[in-house]
């Protein structure tokens, strides 16, 4: 955020300037893909076997053969790495494709992350939530993104649009976490609890 702001007003050399917007835009969309990565490994540490174990022939349609699972074997590799590897979050679609299916409800991601209302105890205000704007603007986040990755000499396209679409995606970020979070509590195994705090 604090990178984008110098960018608008123009506080820093154009040729860092340069340099600075691309790694803005690229940085934002893989750290979502990470926190997503990770929110899918949690996932498969956290949760019984039966909360994931259905899903897992839909999120890794790969064949693996009997050498590759021999070396899998011998160097030690989870076979929930290979699925938690073999996705790639830097698409709505598909993050909501692959939370999706650990909602308990027949719902999907996206609809239940509109739902959602953050609020400060006592405010009697409506409190922050998701919009179907802030997903069109993670989405042109994401083809902005693809965009710079494959035309490394475009420059000067940073404007107040795209810092908002960084800020959506930080929000998405957190209301997917409420929301999944709710999810593993379901599917957590006995040795977890979670504690509401007070």
């Amino acid at each position: 955020k604090e990178a984008s702001e110098l960018i608008l007003a123009k506080s820093i050399d154009e040729k860092v300037a340069d340099l600075l917007e691309r790694s803005v835009v690229i940085s934002t969309v893989t750290a979502v893909e990470v926190y997503f990565r990770d929110l899918l490994s949690t996932i498969f540490d956290v949760c019984v076997p039966d909360f994931f174990e259905p899903h897992l022939k839909q999120l890794y349609q790969e064949k693996i053969d009997i050498t590759e699972l021999f070396d899998l074997h011998r160097h030690q590799v989870n076979p929930l790495e290979l699925v938690v590897a073999a996705q790639s979050f830097q698409s709505l679609a598909r993050i909501d494709h692959v939370f999706s299916k650990f909602l308990s409800t027949n719902t999907t991601l996206i609809k239940s992350v509109l739902k959602v209302r953050l609020r400060v105890k006592g405010d009697l205000s409506d409190g922050v939530g998701f919009s179907e704007d802030n997903i069109k603007d993670v989405n042109r986040l994401f083809m902005l993104r693809h965009e710079l990755v494959h035309d490394p000499a475009r420059r000067s396209f940073f404007n107040e649009e795209t810092l908002n679409d960084i800020l959506s995606a930080g929000g998405l970020v957190a209301m997917a976490d409420v929301v999944v979070m709710e999810a593993i509590k379901l599917g957590l195994k006995p040795e977890f609890s979670v504690d509401q705090g007070k």
